[in-house]
This record gives structure tokens, sequence and C-alpha cells, in this order.
């Protein structure tokens, strides 16, 4: 406001405060120069209440302002079509001499559920503006009134009304207009301090899964030595970031096409009992400075614990491994928030953003938030022309991170995530405790093991030596196969289920047994218990055929890399060759494109869906065996 309505206003504020202490009139106006006339009139409009459901109070007291909504009092006059200026206020003239048109207005535009009576949802302005006109005319408004007299009809008008009403009903407006996101952020942004308040590290971890915005691929070598580009099923980043210092304690990969369960518990046991260590990296990438994640940089950080866990509402946050294993062996309370309420998890989401931003939008073959918005012409063929690759990707992913936690935020009064962290751990006199596990437990390598029941086998009669089956698999060890008194007996075993080349038996009474090694090939390569049942359907279908002599983990990545598709300009399906990348790192071994059966040699096997090579393998018979056709057709 000028000089002048300042001054004017300070006169009349304090007159009202004069007045509303009992001071004579006459006092009052020759204190401040007010007219004594004005005062009733002043006071009436500081009682008045504003549309914020307080009182005006000193807020009326300013120079030329409205308490009350703008009334015409003169008639409308004629006008011609194109002419402009002398409505003011027609419409509020119209609604006036029609309430019933005001309150039809009204409940289209809130949409109630209960009143509403056009049955779509977010009504448009021009919808409403042709039921206006509807209404005028059923109510015998003439051709020569406004608004007919208008070039549209008013339709600006009405705008503008809609915009008015939702305004002044924003929290119903928003429920019932608007889509999921803008439903999220109405619990932001309120003025009111959060129910749960985290400023300690380690307080509370969120950890959510975001689908990398890019098409990439991996390289697989061919039978002939050279390298070729196979593409991906876009792959998942999880992420643990700690709430109160904004660090990325853990992070995983994941060539699915979904997450799982077992990816969950990955990254949070990667997050508490492995220790960071940099990585070997292939291209010229350079850690910054003190960067890394807080388990390796901050020998207090290791075997570090949280109080509370923060996920949503994701299937595999909410199995019974995440649950209940995770939560009863490390002992934090878990908080799921119901779906698409991002804001429970701001910072999470705020690094996916910014993940996505930084790294992943920026490449060639990136997807873009969604088909309309960012999408690289020709992504798939630019991530094989440009040789976009997987690996390449978590290394740049990884000094993202390392970068991250040695950058100052704004939110944190401009610390490092890192130094954050170290604030709290060197000042003892602020009381804080960081919660870790004991040294023990930091070195235990079968972190959420899961504990089964299974029966000894075995018997004198046949002459089979005591063993257990798991997942189609025998067990046993040189303790166990002495113990023909256990057979028939249940036993405790403790599986992890990322190696399942060997797992712990405890005797009910507790006592234990030492470890029992897979039987055959199946301890030789490290595997998973989702690989080894992917295994076993593939043999029940008859698909694969592994001998006693071959290795179950190599056989299956054959067949994940060989092209069964006929005619297919793709070396690999996409599906497929994420399986196959899967294995290959779960297991450490090489990625090769394996030959069709149609262009196998004569060294092979034959299968109906599938070829074992057996270049390596050494036959136990003089001469190569008839095949089974030819002996079925003798005669």
């Amino acid at each position: 406001m000028s000089r002048e309505q300042a001054q004017k206003f300070t006169a009349y504020r304090e007159a009202i405060q004069l007045y509303f202490a009992n001071e004579s009139v006459e006092n009052i106006a020759r204190q401040t120069g007010v007219s004594r006339y004005k005062f009733a009139r002043m006071a009436q409009k500081c009682l008045q209440v504003a549309p914020d459901g307080r009182i005006y109070g000193f807020r009326a007291l300013i120079p030329y302002i409205r308490t009350s909504p703008y009334e015409r009092r003169a008639e409308l006059k004629g006008k011609r079509q194109h002419q402009q200026g002398g409505q003011a206020g027609a419409l509020g003239a119209v609604l006036a001499r029609f309430p019933d048109i005001e309150d039809e207005l009204v409940k289209c535009i809130k949409q109630d559920s209960k009143l509403k009576r056009i049955p779509e949802f977010k009504l448009r302005a021009k919808d409403l503006h042709r039921l206006f006109i509807q209404c005028l005319k059923m109510k015998g408004v003439s051709e020569s009134e406004w608004p007919f007299n208008t070039q549209y009809l008013g339709l600006r008008t009405i705008q503008k009304y809609m915009i008015y009403v939702l305004n002044e009903n924003f929290t119903k407006s928003v429920m019932s207009r608007e889509g999921p996101t803008a439903k999220a952020h109405m619990n932001v942004g309120t003025g009111h301090a959060p129910f749960l308040s985290f400023e300690e590290p380690y307080d509370a971890v969120e950890i959510d899964a975001y689908r990398i915005d890019a098409h990439l691929t991996v390289a697989f070598q061919t039978p002939e030595g050279t390298e070729t580009e196979v593409l991906l099923d876009r792959l998942w980043l999880i992420a643990a970031v700690d709430r109160a210092s904004t660090a990325i304690i853990g992070y995983d990969v994941v060539y699915r096409s979904e997450v799982t369960s077992d990816n969950i518990l990955k990254v949070i046991r990667d997050a508490v009992t492995k220790r960071w260590q940099p990585m070997a990296f292939t291209v010229p990438f350079h850690y910054p400075p003190e960067g890394g994640l807080p388990s390796g940089v901050i020998p207090e950080a290791y075997g570090a614990v949280w109080n509370l866990l923060l996920l949503d509402g994701a299937l595999a946050h909410l199995s019974h491994a995440v649950h209940d294993r995770v939560r009863k062996q490390l002992g934090f309370v878990i908080s799921w928030g119901a779906p698409g309420h991002f804001e429970r998890r701001p910072n999470v989401e705020r690094t996916f953003r910014r993940i996505a931003d930084d790294i992943f939008k920026r490449l060639p073959s990136t997807t873009g938030s969604n088909p309309y918005n960012g999408r690289a012409p020709d992504g798939e063929a630019k991530a094989l022309r440009h040789k976009i690759r997987a690996d390449e990707a978590e290394q740049i992913l990884e000094v993202y991170v390392a970068q991250h936690n040695v950058t100052p935020c704004e939110g944190i009064s401009y610390l490092t995530p890192l130094g954050y962290i170290r604030h709290f751990l060197d000042n003892q006199r602020s009381g804080f405790v960081l919660r870790t596990l004991p040294e023990a437990s930091k070195q235990e390598t079968h972190m959420f093991s899961v504990t089964e029941e299974v029966t000894v086998r075995g018997g004198v009669k046949d002459g089979r030596r005591p063993y257990i089956q798991l997942d189609r698999v025998h067990y046993t060890s040189p303790v166990l196969v002495e113990l023909g008194n256990l057979i028939g007996e249940k036993l405790l075993v403790e599986i992890d289920e990322d190696d399942m080349r060997q797992i712990r038996a405890y005797l009910k009474n507790g006592a234990e047994l030492g470890f029992l090694v897979a039987k055959g090939r199946w301890s030789t390569t490290k595997h998973s218990r989702r690989t080894r049942k992917a295994i076993n359907s593939l043999m029940s279908k008859r698909i694969l055929v592994i001998s006693e002599f071959d290795d179950p983990v190599r056989v299956y990545l054959s067949y994940l890399s060989t092209q069964h598709q006929q005619h297919s300009t793709s070396p690999l399906p996409r599906k497929q060759a994420t399986n196959a990348t899967r294995v290959a790192k779960e297991s450490n071994l090489p990625l090769k494109i394996v030959r069709s059966p149609g262009e196998q040699g004569e060294n092979a096997i034959v299968t109906d869906r599938f070829l074992i090579p057996t270049s390596n393998r050494r036959s136990l018979m003089d001469k190569e065996p008839p095949t089974l056709r030819m002996v079925k057709n003798r005669r």
C-alpha cells in the first residue's frame, strides 16, 4: 500500500483499539483524527467472518478492502453484441434473481456424490455453461438480456465463477475431481507439524523401488568369439534412504520384470551386514573424495540398525519374509503406507526423481516418465547402436550414489548426508546412541534364512544311506550318512535361499548336525532357491533333460542363452536375456549365446526343446548309442 494508505490504516487501527478499550468517542476522534461517525461501522466490519473462517479483525481496516461481495444495484441495460464494459456484477444479479439456479450450479461444480445431478467425472466449464443457459431459458430470460446479448453468452464469466467455487471448497474439490497425485499432495503443506518427527540418523529408513526409465543392453559372447548386444527388460532400482540425513545406505539393481521379496531382503541385508567397498570400474570413473555408503565410510555405521522402516503397499513389501522374518530378526517397526501416498516417503521418492533426471532420462535410449513425456524416438535401436550396457549403468549409479552422500543438502543446513551422521556420532552431548548388531551377527552370512522341518530318508533294506530331500534335491553329509537311527526322524534345516548348495541341519532338541551338501552337480555352482525352482519346473515339463554329469545351473543358463524362436531378428528375447543375466550374475558365470537346435552339429544330445552339448563329456560306452527313433522303428 502507499504511504498515505499506510498512515490511514495506522490511524484506523489505533481508533478501533481505543474504541474497544471503552475510551470516549471525543477523545478517540481528537487523538487519531478519525471521524467519530466511522467507529461503529469499522467495528462491525472488524467483527465480520472472513472466508477463511476467522473474523476480519484489523484486516477490515485496510483502505479500499471489500468485506462483502460486490452487488450490482443498477439495472442491466441492453448492449450491442461486441460492445464492451458495463456488465460488472451481471452474474451476481442473475443469481440473486434466480437463487435456485445458483444452488444447481454449486451442486454440479462440487460434484457431491449425494447431490450431484450430472454423473460425470470432473465437470468441464463449458458443460456447466450449457446447463446455465438451459436453466435461464427455462426461467424465461429473453434474448435481449444478459448473457444472451454477449458474444460468448457469458462463458468466460461462468469459467471464473467455477474457479471461484472450486477454490472456496479446495479440499473437497481436489478429493472429488483430481487424481491420486493431487490427493497425495493434500497431505503436505498443511501448516501443521507432522505426527512422526525424525531428527536423528537411523531413526527411520525409507525403502522403495523405481523402474529405470531407459532401455539397457547386455553383451553376450557368440560361438565365433565376438560379442553381440541383447536388449534387456526394463530393470528396477531398490534403494534404502535414511529419513533424517537423506543418505543412501543401500541399493540394488534388480534384473527382473517385477520386484520380489528376495530383492527387498537383499537390500536390507546389505545395508545392515555388508561393509561397503569401492567398485572396480571398467569405465573411466572416479569416486568423489570421502564418498561412498555409510557402512564403508563411517566405521560406526557398519552394522547399524534403524528403528522404523517405511514401506508402501507393494506386494513385495507385504510378503511374510519382510513383515515377519526381517522385523523379528532386526527388531524394528514397519509402517506401511496407503497405496499412492508417496508423500510418506519423500526422501526416497526425491532420490529416484533426481536419479532419473540426472542419469537415465539423459540417455538416448530413455523411455521418459510416460509414453507422452520425454520418450526418445527409437530408444531400443539406439540402446543397441550405442551399446548402452546395464553393467556400465550400474557403475554410473554407483558413482552417483557416492556423490549424493557427500553433496551438501539445504534441508539439513547444508551439511552432507555423511557429515550429518558424523555430527551425531561425534557429539557426545546430543545423547544419540546408534543401535548396532552384535559382532557375531555382523559376520553372519545367512541372515534372514528360512527354517523348515524335513524328514530323514533312507533304509537298511534298500542300502540307502540317510539323506534329506529339499526342492527335489538330496542333501547329506559324512556325519548324517552314519546316523541310521535318524531315518524317519524330523530335522530342522536352516536354508540360505541365496545359496542352495548347502544347508545347516539341527536335531529337534537343538543339537547341530553341521552342513548338508547337495548331491550331484547341484553343489557345484551357486544358485538361489528361485533359480532351483525354475530349473525344476522346466525339468517337470520335459523342456530340460539333465543327467547326473551335468551342472544344472550351467544347463539352465545355456537354455536361457538359446534362441528358441524361429525367424527372430534378435539373438534372444528380452525376458529370456534378463533372466540369463540374472542367473549369470548370481552364479558368476559368463554370458554366451548358444546355437539353436537347428544350428547344432552332430555332437549333441537332442531333446524336445533343448540341446545339451556333449563335447566336454566323456562317454562310458565304446560307441555312440543308437537314437531312440531307430530302436523304436526297428522290426
